[in-house]
């Protein structure tokens, strides 16, 4: 069976003969120490300035990890650009800060704009050549090696966007008390979501298994608004963007929300979810039987090994353990994907993810 097929079973809610695993990109990665760390231990060489979130094919092999990824490039009117003061600002016109592989926002552009400020800001601008004509090749060769193929467009979610850009404490307050404004924020950015998925697609979504789009909308308590309110204000945007992606491709849907989703899991499923990541159980509300009783029969889990408290922290056994507790709830049945559930951070000893992914191959067996 190769990856790709093992992948479309799990889709498919159907048992293969393992649980397909997964292992990079921007949201079940691994962070620049930890990943310094890990290519020592297994005896992989490691060069400076390698994309840690990726790694590399020699890594990959050895965990048997079933899924690559297709990457929009920048072109160079669209490039990162840096400050005088250590500073970067992307093409949305975000400036962060970078130190150890993390990143702070230290200027939100929009935090006192108005509609009509909105008409004349300098918007991303998806012409031209350069960002997504290698994709159909690199799909291609991807597709032809049996691997599961994800799309990895860089585009980002209308709430977690419009945070970036206005900052986080107006939009929280602007949702209730200036919905002209949000609902104007959104529109824009959910035509730029659109049109970049409509160039981004009609490159690659034929070799293409799975999207990777992700929106925060949860903390670790609980989600930042109630799922009323969620399915009012943000799942008709969402589901817009979907719709525009599956008009190019057949590929699942990835979805990545940080922290307690339960009670926003109908309005994802709404939106056009298909997969849904992280599956960060050590948040409220997230005990994976739960989640698997009430919608494992609707929707793909990708995730659910704890990076907060049992990679950081437990024994190389206890890490294999709780694998093996996990997909003793999850994998029954299809529908389930094992990975970290966020990127692997660089407090994580190398011994535990190398019994995390061993693990899973061991016990992920039907």
């Amino acid at each position: 069976m190769t990856h790709r097929e093992r992948v479309l079973k799990c889709f498919a809610h159907q048992e293969a003969d393992r649980v397909p695993v997964d292992f990079g990109g921007w949201l079940c990665g691994i962070k620049p120490a930890a990943y310094k760390r890990l290519c020592a231990y297994m005896g992989v060489p490691f060069k400076a300035g390698d994309d840690s979130y990726t790694p590399s094919e020699k890594i990959l092999e050895h965990f048997d990890i079933d899924f690559r990824r297709v990457d929009a490039k920048k072109p160079a009117h669209a490039q990162t650009r840096g400050n005088p003061d250590g500073s970067t600002t992307d093409e949305w016109g975000i400036t962060r800060i970078y130190s150890s592989g993390d990143n702070q926002i230290v200027d939100f552009v929009l935090k006192n704009a108005s509609i009509a400020d909105l008409a004349s800001y300098p918007w991303p601008d998806d012409s031209g050549t350069g960002r997504y004509e290698h994709t159909y090749d690199a799909a291609q060769v991807l597709r032809e090696k049996g691997f599961a193929v994800v799309a990895q467009p860089d585009i980002d979610g209308v709430f977690e966007l419009s945070c970036w850009l206005c900052g986080f404490e107006r939009m929280l307050m602007d949702i209730v008390a200036d919905l002209d404004f949000v609902h104007a924020l959104f529109e824009k950015i959910t035509q730029l979501q659109e049109k970049f998925a409509l160039n981004y697609y009609s490159a690659c979504g034929s070799l293409v298994d799975m999207t990777q789009f992700g929106d925060d909308l949860a903390m670790q308590t609980g989600p930042f608004f109630s799922l009323e309110m969620y399915r009012e204000l943000i799942v008709p945007y969402q589901k817009r963007y979907m719709d525009a992606v599956k008009k190019r491709t057949q590929a699942a849907i990835f979805h990545h929300c940080c922290g307690s989703v339960y009670q926003l899991i109908p309005g994802l499923m709404e939106a056009g979810v298909q997969v849904l990541n992280p599956v960060q159980i050590s948040a409220a509300d997230m005990d994976p039987a739960r989640l698997k009783k009430e919608f494992g029969k609707q929707i793909t889990f990708h995730g659910g090994i704890d990076v907060q408290k049992v990679l950081p922290y437990k024994k190389p056994q206890e890490v294999r353990d709780e694998v093996k507790r996990i997909l003793d709830i999850m994998a029954p049945g299809g529908g389930y994907i094992l990975a970290p559930s966020h990127n692997i951070q660089d407090d994580v000893p190398p011994e535990n993810i190398v019994a995390m992914y061993e693990a899973a191959l061991e016990f992920g067996r039907y």
